[in-house]
């Protein structure tokens, strides 16, 4: 049985997701589809491609990984297929794919000849019409109506790094779990060896500066206080402990924060 998975910003309480899933069943019906998220916050690529990211290598070699957050659908904007070391990618070319292809491997690149996907009801709904359907007859062992392009001519989207410099950085919230822990670029290679568990730091936001501290677990701080630590992502996260960060800080994607040391 292949796996497919959807990633959107379609949330749950439209049929949109259900459509999709409906489509790929239709054209294959020994398949799993798995949710990775339906809840990325609309029209944010970004957001959405760090997601896959984090979450497309989980999943057995052969899966068909299905993207969909797309503010260009129906204009000249390209569908895409991607062919990795182990997945296949199937999505827009507006960058969604590129971090979590890349990071695999990319070994091939098409893009969909959309004109062979008819559309119902018009040129607005490609991940029902056009993304369902090529990751269905992928699944299916088919081939879709492709035609392969150069790698260097699609959409590139990269998720720098941020590093502390001078016991400083600006980082970028990448994204805001349920729980209010703002995720930030930065990996254990940008942050100073001399950090220890208990000391203070310092984050800007809003014209204001909180006091955190760096911590092995949400529960070693006190309740209800800042603190950043190493989450299940692998990058820092900006937390309050049994709380939310982002209500007290205000924070959402795409969001700017310094971290200073002392």
């Amino acid at each position: 049985m292949r796996i497919v998975t959807l990633l959107t910003d379609f949330g749950v309480s439209d049929p949109y997701v259900a459509e999709t899933k409906g489509v790929i069943l239709s054209k294959c019906g020994d398949v799993e589809v798995v949710d990775i998220t339906h809840q990325v916050e609309p029209f944010n690529i970004r957001q959405g491609a760090f997601l896959l990211f984090l979450s497309y290598k989980f999943f057995p070699p052969g899966t068909i990984h299905v993207a969909v957050v797309d503010p260009g659908v129906g204009t000249e904007r390209r569908g895409l297929v991607l062919r990795t070391r182990n997945y296949w990618f199937v999505g827009p070319d507006n960058g969604l794919l590129y971090p979590a292809a890349v990071s695999d491997g990319l070994e091939e690149c098409f893009e969909i000849m959309l004109e062979k996907y008819p559309r119902i009801g018009g040129h607005t709904f490609h991940a029902r019409d056009v993304f369902g359907p090529v990751a269905g007859e992928l699944a299916a062992g088919l081939r879709p109506a492709l035609r392969e392009i150069d790698a260097q001519s699609i959409v590139k989207l990269e998720l720098a790094t941020a590093k502390f410099i001078g016991g400083r950085v600006e980082a970028e919230v990448l994204h805001v779990d349920r729980f209010g822990n703002a995720i930030l670029n930065i990996d254990s290679s940008g942050v100073p060896e001399g950090l220890e568990f208990g000391d203070e730091a310092f984050v800007e936001h809003g014209g204001r500066v909180y006091s955190v501290r760096y911590v092995k677990a949400y529960g070693d701080a006190p309740s209800g206080s800042l603190l950043i630590t190493f989450g299940g992502t692998g990058l820092l996260e900006l937390a309050v402990s049994r709380g939310s960060a982002s209500t007290l800080l205000g924070l959402k994607p795409g969001d700017k924060v310094r971290i200073r040391l002392q």
